[in-house]
């Protein structure tokens, strides 16, 4: 009998100091930002893998197709685990002219536009804490223009482009009580192949990988 209870007082015991650990289910947690907007500023680095892209690690130029970018955001949660954002952005890519005619690197001005839809992992298991691992899907379009590339005895950049695109990725975010946060967000944006002004050729899209940290900020109801 003495052994039974021992071991039922070190089963409560390891269950209490589970559940302490645990973050608790609360109507009232400060990181519930259900029916409130929020806004978000990030930017970070990001690269584009298109036509002849391989060129710039051919010429011992790899880090030449890095550039930066920045986006904002406005969003709405419409549960405390799902929202809907806009999201405008710039940036300057790096493409490649073909390089079997020699090595001709370019630049462009890129404006993205996309509407996503959001997941809060920890909000959909009902567990508010602080920390908030979260994934995206959205469609989009993006207006390319402003090439500026050498010249080029075959191959005519067009301009400007409107694409079509989609894009997925997740963010890890961070709260605080007031409502002002900071994320990671790892993303990668699809286009159709007109995106870097090039004849299509080879995958059907133009990927631009993104990486950026950011703040963001819950708009209190």
């Amino acid at each position: 009998m003495n052994r039974k209870i021992v071991l039922l007082a070190a089963a409560l015991l390891t269950a209490s100091v589970c559940l302490a650990g645990t973050p608790r289910r609360s109507p009232n947690s400060p990181y519930q930002y259900g029916k409130r907007f929020y806004i978000a500023l990030q930017g970070g680095a990001m690269t584009t893998l298109s036509e002849n892209a391989s060129s710039y690690s051919a010429n011992d130029r790899t880090w030449d197709r890095a550039a930066l970018h920045g986006q904002l955001s406005i969003g709405y949660s419409f549960t405390d685990a799902f929202d809907i954002r806009i999201s405008g952005s710039y940036n300057r890519p790096a493409g490649a002219l073909s390089p079997w005619a020699g090595f001709y690197p370019y630049r462009f001005n890129a404006y993205h536009l996309f509407a996503d839809v959001a997941w809060d992992f920890n909000s959909m298991a009902e567990f508010y804490t602080s920390f908030s691992p979260k994934v995206y899907v959205g469609v989009g379009a993006a207006y390319t223009a402003g090439f500026e590339a050498p010249e080029h005895p075959t191959q005519v950049i067009q301009e400007p482009n409107l694409v079509p695109g989609f894009r997925f990725g997740s963010i890890l975010e961070f709260d605080g009580r007031s409502g002002f946060g900071w994320f990671v967000d790892l993303g990668f944006e699809f286009f159709t192949d007109w995106y870097d002004g090039q004849d299509p050729s080879g995958f059907p899209f133009d990927i631009d990988p993104k990486l950026s940290i950011g703040i963001v900020y819950h708009i209190p109801r």
